[in-house]
């Protein structure tokens, strides 16, 4: 506003010095075409104020070159400036789309944290310790609570499933070593079987022939009692 102010009092200045200057030229310049200029000009003619409008004229001029040089400057300054807030802001925007790109790429992503089978929210908030129910309001919070808790329970669960596995590889152990006696007792009882064969059928053999005798003796008991009861069928 003040640059502005100078340059109008400026301008003033030099239209009131050019039509000072002016009128005294007219006024000479009528003179002459009516003859009534004397022989004498410089006695008519005023050059101190000329002088003094030219001066000022020619000062004013040079001001007015200097302004507009700063002019320039400053209108290549403010240029540059405003030239250099473009830039600024074109840089804004483009930052700012690509975060909007990422928030839309952040809200499709799928992450595998997504598909793991927690425990159930009721089960965890009756289960879980104080320090996993803190900031339970905010939902990203209570997802990475409720991923803490679930790793430390299924390393209690891994732990218990290498312990049991140590367990089933030791009984599986003893039963081979049982299994294996007792695949030893059976070779044993099969080979005694299979050695006392003979003794069975010596034995066998024996009973046979002493049971023979005893057979023929009742066959003949038998073959009496029945002719005995034919004899007496016929005399009656």
């Amino acid at each position: 506003m003040v640059m502005l102010d100078s340059k109008v009092a400026l301008l003033q200045e030099i239209t009131e010095a050019a039509k000072r200057l002016e009128t005294i030229l007219v006024t000479q310049f009528d003179r002459k075409l009516e003859g009534t200029l004397e022989a004498d000009s410089h006695a008519t003619l005023d050059y101190d104020e000329i002088g003094i409008n030219f001066a000022k004229l020619k000062d004013r001029q040079v001001c007015s070159f200097s302004k507009t040089i700063e002019s320039k400057q400053a209108t290549a300054e403010a240029k540059e400036h405003m030239n250099e807030k473009q830039v600024d802001l074109h840089d804004v925007m483009y930052e700012k789309r690509h975060i909007l790109e990422e928030i839309v790429q952040c809200r499709k992503f799928r992450s595998v944290y997504q598909d793991v089978e927690l425990i159930p929210l009721e089960e965890f908030e009756s289960k879980a310790g104080p320090e996993y129910l803190e900031n339970s309001d905010n939902p990203h919070q209570l997802f990475i609570n409720r991923l803490k808790y679930e790793l430390v329970i299924r390393a209690t669960l891994k732990e218990q499933q290498e312990e049991l596995q140590i367990q089933r590889t030791q009984l599986i152990k003893e039963n081979r070593k049982a299994q294996k006696k007792v695949d030893q007792y059976d070779k044993l009882l099969d080979d005694f079987v299979q050695s006392a064969s003979p003794l069975e059928e010596a034995l066998e053999a024996e009973s046979k022939e002493n049971n023979a005798p005893e057979n023929e003796i009742i066959t003949e008991q038998t073959k009496n009692t029945i002719t005995t009861t034919e004899v007496m069928d016929t005399s009656l």
